[in-house]
């Protein structure tokens, strides 16, 4: 298989510095770019672009003091943990839940480059490529594109193309590859694999579903943040679709909620890399069939990013107020009651009349979400 089946123009260390000087000729993207960013960091991308040769050049002089900044802007801690489970010298198949478009995965490399290990490729949909400026951005920073448009025969072949060319980036020990356990964000907050997706990646390991998965080394990763900025965009989003089941956001409504989720307030943010899956997928053995194989798959991998997931107080509120309950008041205080509280109703404010009882539902559900799934575990 060529390259340039899959990689749909994943920039090359020699194109790195031609794609900038391509981007930093969009007049729009300058002016966009330098109203965004703070005046430091703008002048510090402008000062620097030139000299930057490669992707990783790219990722250590741009990428990494702008998700610097962006933490100092919107984020009060971002921690991690299980960096022990992996082996600096293997590629991993990182599969995480989805919150924000950008983030997920950027913050994931930024904690991976820090801790000198090896970035990861990033999977990303179509949706997000229909602006060359964008386009750029991510293929310079190592993203290949997952096609969510075209006909069924269309669309099988690209999963062909795809599942063989991450069976390659770790097989070849040439990359970790990072995808979503979902197609799109979970803006419900309720994370659950698609065994789609799993049935995507299987095409490139034949019969032996259990050997292929181990082989590729899967780490179920969990991301949280304490605050989603762009909850109530997500909440307005469910009413139009259940007002209009045929609405459709535009590209620029997704820019804003990329640039809302960006530099809004997200407060505590983890990240926990889980163990690669081996011994935990023998249960495979024991399916009858192979859609039930996928099925235990899919569970095994909810389990990790479920448990693993780090809750905060606002979760706890979350969850006791949907419910009108107390069944979690010892996990938050009198004050974090009355300051989160304070936060949803703020929110709520912002709705229509009409809307107000469906998008509580929807906006309290969002964060109570991970307390009910990480629960179902409980003895």
């Amino acid at each position: 298989m060529q390259d340039n089946e899959i990689s749909l123009n994943l920039y090359t260390d020699e194109e790195v510095q031609q794609g900038i000087q391509e981007i930093f000729q969009h007049e729009k993207f300058m002016a966009g770019m330098k109203a965004f960013l703070p005046q430091k960091l703008f002048e510090h991308i402008v000062n620097v672009k030139d000299n930057v040769k490669s992707i990783y050049d790219f990722q250590a002089n741009i990428t990494k003091p702008f998700l610097t900044t962006i933490q100092e802007i919107s984020i009060s801690n971002l921690s991690v943990s299980g960096l022990e489970n992996l082996n600096k010298d293997d590629k991993y198949l990182f599969i995480s839940n989805h919150r924000d478009i950008v983030l997920d995965s950027a913050y994931l490399n930024l904690l991976l480059f820090e801790n000198q290990i090896s970035t990861s490729q990033i999977a990303i949909g179509d949706n997000l490529m229909k602006n060359r400026a964008s386009e750029i951005l991510f293929l310079i920073n190592k993203s290949f594109v997952v096609k969510r448009e075209g006909t069924p025969r269309e669309l099988y072949a690209h999963s062909i193309e795809l599942a063989n060319y991450i069976q390659r980036m770790i097989f070849e020990k040439i990359d970790s590859v990072w995808i979503a356990q979902r197609e799109g964000r979970a803006k419900d907050g309720n994370d659950q694999t698609q065994p789609g997706l799993l049935k995507m990646i299987s095409l490139s390991g034949g019969k032996m579903l259990k050997e292929h998965f181990q082989s590729l080394k899967v780490v179920p990763v969990s991301i949280s943040y304490e605050f989603d900025p762009t909850g109530l965009l997500k909440t307005q989003e469910y009413l139009n679709k259940k007002n209009d089941p045929n609405f459709k956001k535009s590209f620029k409504e997704d820019l804003n909620n990329m640039l809302l989720g960006i530099r809004g307030k997200k407060g505590k943010v983890h990240f926990n890399f889980g163990k690669p899956l081996n011994e935990e997928l023998e249960v495979l053995d024991s399916a009858k069939n192979g859609k039930q194989k996928l099925e235990f798959l899919t569970k095994i991998i909810d389990r990790s990013i479920h448990t693993n997931y780090q809750l905060n107080p606002i979760n706890y509120v979350a969850y006791d107020w949907l419910h009108d309950s107390t069944v979690f008041s010892n996990k938050y205080s009198f004050e974090e009651n009355e300051k989160y509280t304070q936060f949803f109703q703020d929110q709520i404010s912002q709705l229509s009349e009409e809307e107000k009882d469906d998008g509580r539902q929807y906006l309290l559900a969002m964060y109570a979400n991970p307390v009910k799934n990480a629960n179902q575990y409980e003895d």
